[in-house]
Parts: C-alpha cells; sequence; structure tokens
C-alpha cells in the first residue's frame, strides 16, 4: 500500500518530469532525466529505458542509471520467445516479475544478474495513435518486491507521458531534417539556376561580338544586360543563404555593371545610390531591379552626349508601410510632357509598363530636368505583420 506522502511525491515527479521534457529538446537528455526521476519515485537503485531497434528483434540499453559503464549506449537484448520484454510488447501492458530466482516464465539477461537485480517491471512505451512500440521502461530492484497496483499504475501514466514526449522530439527531429535537406536542395537549385544563367549570358555575349549589324549587336547587348540582371538576383540569394534579397547591395550592382560596361565612357558618369535596409524577395526584387536596368540603360544610350551626366537612384521606406524607388538622370529628358502613363513605344519601356504592373506599384513619369521615374508599391512583409 502506498502512503500518502508517496503519493504525493509521485504526483512531484510527474510534474517535475513534464517540466523537464517541455524545456529541452535532447532525446538523449530526457531519457536520462526520465530513468532518475522514476527510480527515485518507487525507491529503485536500477531504472532503464529499452529502445526497440529497427530489425524489430532486438533492444538498446538507450538510457538508464545505476548501471556500470558499458551498459547504457552499448548493450543489446536480443528478444527471444522466452524474454520478458518480449512478452510486455505482445502484451501490450505491464509484466512484474517479483523475484527473478523464482520466475519460471523468463529468461533475463546476465548484466541484470550481474548487477544483483531480483524485482523488474517492465512497461510498453508507445509514441503513436496506432500503439506503435518505440521500447520499454523498466524499473530493477535488487530487492525481491511485489509492486503494488498504485506502483502499476503510477508506471503506466509515467510511459504514456514518456512515450508523448519522445514522439514529439521524433517529430521534432524528422522536421528539422527534412527543413535541412531542402535547404540544401534550394541552394543547389540556386547554384545551378545562377550557372546556368551565366552560360547563357556568355552566348549571348558571343553572339553580339559576331552579330554583322549595329542594331543586331545593340539589342543583343541589351537582352545580356537583362540577363545579368536576373543572375544577380539569384547569385544574391545564393551569398546570403536565405529567401530575401538586400535592395541596396543588388541595385547597387546592377547600375555599377552597366556602368562599367560602358569602358572609358564611365568615367563621364556620375552615379548615386541611396537605399534604405530593405529586403524583398525574389519575386518581388527581380521585376524591380529589370525595371532599373531598364531606366539605366536608356539613360546611359540616350540621355547623355560625350560630356556625360548624372543617375541617381533612391529606394526608401514610406511611414505607411509602402516603398518609394525614384530613379533619375539629369540628361536630355523625355520627349513628351509629364504623365503617369508609361511614355514610349520601345521594347524597354513596354518592359518597364509590364514589370510595373507585376509590382502593382504606381508610376509616374517626370521630365523636368532630365528623366525621372517614381514607384510606389506595398512591402508586403511589413503588410502581413501589421
Amino acid at each position: 500500500m502506498v502512503s500518502r506522502r508517496q503519493l504525493i511525491e509521485r504526483q512531484r515527479v510527474l510534474a517535475r518530469f513534464g517540466e523537464f521534457a517541455l524545456r529541452s529538446d535532447d532525446l538523449q537528455e530526457v531519457l536520462n532525466e526520465a530513468c532518475l526521476l522514476v527510480g527515485a519515485a518507487l525507491g529503485t537503485d536500477l531504472s532503464k529505458v529499452l529502445e526497440l531497434q529497427p530489425d524489430r528483434q532486438s533492444l538498446l540499453v538507450r538510457a538508464g542509471v545505476g548501471w556500470r559503464l558499458g551498459i547504457v549506449g552499448k548493450t543489446t537484448i536480443q528478444m527471444g520467445e522466452r524474454s520478458s520484454e518480449t512478452y510486455a510488447i505482445k502484451v501490450a501492458g505491464p509484466v512484474v516479475t517479483p523475484d527473478i530466482l523464482d520466475e519460471k516464465r523468463f529468461v533475463f539477461p546476465s548484466f541484470l544478474v550481474e548487477h544483483g537485480v531480483k524485482a523488474i517491471v517492465n512497461v510498453p512505451i508507445y509514441v503513436s495513435r496506432d500503439r506503435r512500440a518505440y521500447g520499454l521502461l523498466q524499473v530493477d530492484s535488487r530487492k525481491s518486491r511485489e509492486f503494488c497496483d498504485e506502483d502499476i499504475e503510477f508506471l503506466r501514466l509515467y510511459a504514456a507521458i514518456l512515450g508523448q514526449v519522445i514522439d514529439r522530439l521524433h517529430k521534432r527531429y524528422d522536421l528539422a531534417a527534412a527543413l535541412d535537406a531542402n535547404k540544401r536542395l534550394l541552394v543547389e537549385l540556386q547554384h545551378r539556376i545562377k550557372n546556368n544563367i551565366g552560360m547563357i549570358t556568355s552566348l549571348v555575349r558571343v553572339r553580339a561580338r559576331s552579330a554583322k549589324s549595329d542594331y543586331a549587336r545593340a539589342e543583343l547587348e541589351i537582352v545580356r544586360d537583362r540577363i545579368e540582371t536576373l543572375r544577380l538576383a539569384h547569385e544574391h540569394v545564393y551569398a546570403e543563404g536565405n529567401s530575401t534579397l538586400s535592395l541596396r547591395s543588388y541595385a547597387s550592382k546592377i547600375l555599377q555593371h552597366l556602368i562599367d560596361l560602358h569602358g572609358d565612357y564611365a568615367s563621364t558618369i556620375k552615379l548615386t545610390v541611396n537605399v534604405d535596409d530593405i529586403k524583398l524577395s525574389p519575386d518581388r526584387a527581380v521585376p524591380l531591379g529589370l525595371i532599373i536596368n531598364e531606366f539605366a540603360t536608356n539613360s546611359l544610350k540616350y540621355a547623355f552626349g560625350s560630356a556625360g551626366g548624372a543617375i541617381s537612384l533612391r529606394i526608401e521606406r514610406l511611414d505607411d508601410s509602402r516603398i518609394q524607388v525614384v530613379i533619375a538622370d539629369d540628361g536630355c529628358g523625355l520627349s513628351m510632357t509629364p504623365a503617369t502613363a508609361v511614355p514610349g513605344s520601345g521594347t524597354g519601356m513596354k518592359l518597364i509598363e509590364g514589370l510595373t504592373r507585376q509590382l502593382q506599384a504606381e508610376a509616374i513619369w517626370s521630365s523636368v530636368r532630365g528623366a525621372e521615374l517614381r514607384l510606389v508599391f506595398s512591402d508586403l512583409a511589413k503588410r502581413s505583420q501589421s
């Protein structure tokens, strides 16, 4: 018969184990604590958790208290026909042996006898709704002992709680492993995309050099620059190792790349970039990068004379969770009066118009001192947080 004091102590043990299991994500740490607390609750010298191995024919002493060095984590028990462990899993319930010297049903592992074990309780541990056995919780005593009903019910409850904790940690490990695998696949995919884009850029560059007309060469160079903008986006995603791009770095590299392509003429171009610390997902950063590329390409080709000029870019976060982009040059300006529609009928202008719609942006063109394009669009990340 269990005393009131012992019942209260067992309740404390259940509470302590539950609190510990919530704090820890280390399965081995949880199993060790489980063995320590259950032994203290029942006043036994020895306890252990046996883990069913993949072959379903053996059990590993996964954790334990009171065993000599070399037992825990190394010793396995074969699940033969006369194994008390096999029987406990078969009947799906506790199996008690008050004294192994008098037990005729089972044959016990030699290391139990070597440790002076007399009495054993086997309680199966289940980890899922389909009653799949994880293994067994075993409490061992060096004295012959008749475990009472209160002892058995306590161990059944303890094993049930332990099974839920093991199940949670297994699912956590599986999710973490799946996440790591997906990250590796994503990095590999990004790397291959970047390489493939680089190959396409090289092919376009070679074709441009061999083009027979200046017009064809110029068009191929424009295509090359657009592809390069895509390559820079994937390069940033790959380098940063996450799903967002830093606009400050991305936009600066696009403009600097275009300036560098113009060789000696580049020294006559003043580039000013002021970008807040803003990050966007690739599906929004890439259209914006292409818009910046198209505007700057048009400026470098048509806006300036031999004296050169200036190109500026400003990207800022507005107070109302919107992003504003202003890209401008101080060249000859647009051929029409300011309007809210995209002017011109060239491929570049049509591309900007389509990309603006993709961003769901409001675009305003002006030509007071050169050409200016102002875009305002919602910051989806900020909007989702509000």
